[in-house]
């Protein structure tokens, strides 16, 4: 069986599954949404990583689904099956996307809610964590934090560069305001090998036509110069689960320690699955999927309380 084939069976070939359009910000976006059987049910709202959509992730999210999580995830502006009509967008917009999906979550299911996301979604989920506070909980898989040096780990670019990191993100903002539209492929930045680890997983991103070629300027920009101090500052008020895999060849164990060490939440976890790649929801989803629903459980079904 395809990869695409397997995505569509665990989304739009299910009767569970639905899509709706919200206004959100400066155009409206898409949200894919998996119901559990029970309406009091609670409420995952799932960002996606670089580039791609919630259908990507589908096996996995619904398994969530099936376990007992209504599930919506984010198409972020542009991206997925949301409205391709702003080409010039920014981290703040996707931010604004999160927060409009956990509004309707709090509007539509009577649960509590927990946000959750992966890789550069992963980011964007403790960034809006630091802004919401409608959430119960969070759960990133990956955490970022742009002010350290070692996050040119992450990047296709030198760690030897890291003592001139200040000025490399100068540089990266003054192309983001002289050449916002200036398209970016992903593998300019990103070290594609890093990403992925098992073919038909490449080859499902790259032939998917949903997903982006490339990225603005201003969006890459706004990654690296975006003020993140909401994550070290005590802005975030829910507890936070930090998803990691020991062998990540992107987002390296050590690095993710470094970050989760600065993170400031008021109960944190740094949950560590045993895999050598980076895509665990998608490559390797069955084998983490019992350490990510135990986390869910612990803090979203028990008590069954609402949003907010």
């Amino acid at each position: 069986m395809s990869i695409a084939t397997l995505l569509d069976e665990h989304s739009i070939d299910l009767p569970s599954y639905s899509e709706v359009s919200i206004e959100s910000g400066r155009a409206p976006i898409t949200l894919s949404v998996w119901e559990a059987e029970r309406g009091t049910s609670p409420t995952v709202v799932f960002v996606p990583g670089t580039m791609t959509h919630p259908l990507f992730y589908s096996p996995f999210l619904d398994a969530l689904s099936r376990h007992g999580y209504h599930v919506i995830g984010v198409h972020p502006l542009s991206h997925g099956r949301s409205p391709r009509v702003i080409r010039r967008f920014t981290l703040d917009d996707m931010i604004g996307n999160v927060r409009d999906a956990v509004g309707y979550a709090c509007a539509r299911f009577p649960g509590a809610v927990g946000l959750m996301g992966s890789s550069q979604g992963g980011v964007l989920t403790l960034l809006t964590a630091g802004a919401e506070h409608r959430i119960r909980a969070a759960f990133p898989h990956n955490v970022l934090f742009t002010p350290l040096r070692e996050s040119l780990s992450v990047t296709r670019f030198p760690n030897a560069l890291g003592v001139v990191y200040p000025a490399i993100r100068r540089i990266i903002a003054a192309v983001g305001r002289v050449l916002p539209g200036l398209q970016v492929p992903v593998g300019f930045y990103l070290d594609v090998d890093k990403v992925f680890s098992e073919q038909q997983w490449r080859d499902a991103f790259f032939e998917d036509p949903m997903r982006l070629e490339s990225y603005p300027a201003s969006f890459l920009s706004s990654l690296f110069t975006t003020d993140m101090s909401a994550l070290v500052d005590g802005s975030i008020t829910c507890p936070v689960v930090a998803f990691v895999s020991t062998g990540d060849p992107l987002f390296t164990l050590e690095y993710s320690r470094l970050v989760y060490e600065r993170l400031a939440a008021p109960e944190k976890r740094l949950v560590e699955v045993s895999a050598n790649h980076h895509l665990i929801l998608n490559e390797k989803a069955e084998h983490a999927m019992p350490t990510v629903l135990a986390a869910l459980d612990d803090y979203l079904k028990w008590p069954a309380l609402p949003c907010g």
